[in-house]
């Protein structure tokens, strides 16, 4: 293994790095200083009590409870000695722990249950050098990524898949399985990456490796179905759910360095816009409010938070050519994640870094999460009171004056509702584009990728339960981890720290934990739980604004027709030259009809549109990094 410090050259210079070497193991940290809690003096820490190492790339949100469970045994130890020969009532305040002080003092009292005591988003690396054994672990949402690679008997891991690229002397093969998956959007994976030898530590997961080779890896967290049954609303519920949200929010506040934020006009990100500046008071020179402004109403409804919390930095971005995919964009991607990007919000997010980075900002909000849990719309609840004959509280969610929630209540509690296979408008939606994708029939066939592709249209169909669809469906689906490790892995190559509130996993718990009822108002209001909790610092129209749609129509309009012509010359002169591992994967004649079509501006399929536009966007990623001088192709 190398016994220099490897920094990608896609990442900024570090503010402090460092090597811990035996004849074991080798471990390289690179640390950016964000706020005190992450500013060691060493990197990788050591401890000085019992020689363990730690290279630890994350944030602590529990620091408080660690310092009180932990006692004593959190300070360090200059912090000790300082205050075992002083008399001043302050001793103990000379020095406080920093996350990784806090996270070895864990390790020395709880040992390989670390990880179920650590609140925040991180990944880390703790070797005991007595026993010769490793630990990995990484957050429950998988916010820092961790991958690993073990081959020749060694296990190389990072913290991103370019630096492996950099380790001398292993071996990396793209993997031409992952590409025909990738072209149908079906390769995002908890485990797997875009090469074979790759893999990830799963999201909630720790792995360790003792001296004998023997490894072992397991699940730390794990979510809880316990909201009670309730037959009428409560305001407590509104109260404890606005007292964890403002910790989430509060909490991930702390940087030496002005804050941005992500702001769509929706009511995610302006939860968190306005909540930041809420608590700032007079945000001034210390928040500046990132957007893109594409559809009709989004300037409004952006700039609608920023008045009412007098955010005086504003920056919006008003045309597609800021982030569409450029060779540039491709390239700087592939360089920073190792292979193309799964999400496309991780480069596509581009002028938001670059923004950040003239104006010194560290940390970047986002609004990403609540969708999927917070402030989930909560139509299953209909099922839910239905299959629990409580035809009373169902009655209350139902659309429609007296007479017709009346009549759909009869109707609902005579004749039962089944659940459909699918979800029927991704169905119908899925079944418009299959005819259009890409990959030759023998292709499909050999990895079974039409069945797979179907099994994405059911979504929410098989469930009946709110928490069951996010427990057993949202949670587990790969693209929320893939979303935040591109996300974060594209920021932090400019230095800034992305951080989700709204994926706090006590916030989170806090949403299962809460009753059904709450989730959902009268006459199918959703998201009324996080409706009520902002509704005093969120701007009334933004809070309770009843669709999420901006005007996205004639953005989506824009994107078809005449719209393909630019993008058809580009997949031209790409199959041209493809890259011969993609020409084993494409039927070439159909990729050339579409071209034609979508060259003289007549298509009006949305289907076809929609997957000329994915399959050769798809094509274009992959073409790039199979072709780059840094990578090569042993599959070729």
């Amino acid at each position: 293994m190398p016994t220099q410090p490897i920094i990608p050259d896609c990442f900024p210079t570090p503010d402090r790095s460092g090597t811990f070497a035996n004849d074991h193991l080798c471990l390289t940290e690179h640390r950016r200083f964000n706020a005190p809690a992450d500013q060691d003096a060493e990197v990788p820490k050591v401890c000085p009590h019992s020689g363990a190492v730690l290279a630890f790339w994350g944030r602590l949100d529990n620091r408080a409870a660690l310092i009180d469970r932990l006692g004593d045994a959190a300070m360090p130890l200059s912090t000790r000695r300082s205050a075992a020969v002083s008399a001043a009532p302050s001793a103990s305040a000379i020095d406080t722990p920093t996350d990784a002080d806090l996270v070895l003092a864990a390790w020395r009292h709880w040992g390989d249950q670390l990880p179920e005591h650590l609140l925040g988003d991180y990944a880390l690396a703790l070797y005991d050098p007595n026993a010769r054994r490793l630990l990995l672990a990484r957050d429950p949402l998988g916010i820092k990524p961790l991958y690993l690679s073990q081959q020749q008997g060694l296990l190389a891991f990072a913290t991103s898949v370019s630096a492996l690229r950099a380790m001398p002397g292993l071996h990396l093969t793209p993997d031409e399985d992952w590409m025909a998956r990738y072209l149908l959007h079906l390769s995002m994976s908890n485990e797997t990456t875009g090469y074979r030898e790759v893999q990830k530590l799963p999201p909630g997961h720790a792995m360790t490796l003792d001296a004998s080779g023997q490894s072992r890896t397991w699940c730390h967290h794990q979510w809880r179905d316990d909201a009670p049954d309730a037959t009428q609303r409560d305001p407590r519920w509104v109260e404890a759910y606005r007292a964890v949200l403002e910790e989430a929010i509060r909490c991930r506040m702390a940087s030496d360095h002005p804050l941005g934020s992500e702001n769509s006009g929706g009511i995610d990100s302006a939860t968190i816009t306005a909540y930041l500046a809420h608590f700032l008071g007079t945000p001034g020179d210390r928040l500046h409010s990132f957007g893109f402004a594409l559809c009709e109403q989004e300037p409004a409804f952006i700039l609608e938070t920023s008045q009412a919390k007098q955010i005086t930095h504003n920056y919006l971005i008003t045309a597609r050519g800021a982030f569409d995919d450029t060779e540039t964009r491709i390239d700087q991607a592939i360089q920073v994640l190792g292979y193309p990007e799964e999400h496309g919000n991780g480069s596509g997010h581009g002028p938001f870094y670059r923004e950040c980075q003239l104006r010194g900002i560290r940390t970047l909000f986002s609004g990403f999460g609540g969708d999927e849990v917070v402030t989930n719309p909560g139509h299953l609840l209909r099922y839910e009171l239905l299959d629990q004959h409580r035809y009373a509280n169902l009655w209350d969610i139902l659309p429609g004056d007296p007479i017709r929630r009346s009549l759909r209540l009869g109707k609902a509690a005579t004749l039962g509702r089944r659940s459909p296979a699918y979800r029927p408008t991704f169905l119908a939606a899925w079944n418009q584009r299959w005819p259009h994708q890409l990959l030759k029939p023998e292709v499909i066939e050999r990895l079974n990728l039409h069945h797979a592709y179907l099994e994405t249209a059911r979504y929410d169909a098989p469930y009946r339960r709110i928490n069951a669809f996010i427990l057993d469906g949202l949670l587990t689906m790969p693209y929320i981890a893939t979303r935040l490790e591109n996300c974060t892995l594209m920021a932090e190559s400019h230095g800034i720290d992305y951080r989700w509130p709204l994926w706090d996993v006590r916030l989170v718990q806090q949403y299962l934990s809460t009753p059904s009822l709450e989730k959902v108002g009268p006459k199918g209001i959703g998201r009324y739980l996080h409706r009520r909790a902002i509704d005093p610092v969120v701007p009334k129209r933004v809070a309770w604004k009843p669709s999420k749609d901006m005007g996205y129509a004639a953005l989506i309009a824009s994107l078809q027709g005449p719209g393909l012509i630019p993008l058809a010359e580009q997949a031209r002169a790409l199959e041209a030259e493809l890259h011969p591992t993609l020409a084993e994967l494409v039927d070439r004649p159909k990729l050339q009809r579409q071209i034609e079509q979508a060259s003289a501006g007549q298509v009006s399929d949305t289907g076809l549109a929609f997957n000329f536009r994915r399959g050769v966007g798809g094509l274009r990623w992959l073409d790039r990094w199979l072709k780059g001088s840094e990578i090569g192709c042993d599959s070729a």
